[in-house]
């Protein structure tokens, strides 16, 4: 296998986790991995930002700043996952 990049785009200064909607249709990505591990000052950006794909580029759908919002930090989300019930949403923040 030969694989080819087709696609590049700067999501933050620093990005944890990624995850795929159930469907397939989102992808979902968090910034903060642990206190002591995320970047500082400027670079410390907390947020959960989502995307759709529209076959050439991922077309932001919604961003929710952590800080602005005093949420603490993101880390894992899970949204409509089939493992944690229909009309659920998990939130881990710290």
């Amino acid at each position: 296998h030969h694989p080819k990049q087709i696609y590049e785009k700067q999501i933050g200064k620093q990005v944890n986790m990624v995850s795929q909607s159930w469907d397939g249709k989102r992808l979902y990505f968090t910034s903060s991995l642990l206190a002591h591990w995320d970047k500082q000052g400027a670079d410390n950006e907390q947020f959960l930002r989502a995307y759709a794909w529209d076959g050439k580029e991922l077309k932001p759908r919604f961003d929710l700043d952590f800080t602005a919002l005093k949420l603490g930090r993101p880390h894992h989300m899970l949204f409509g996952s089939t493992k944690i019930g229909p009309n659920r949403t998990t939130l881990a923040a710290k």
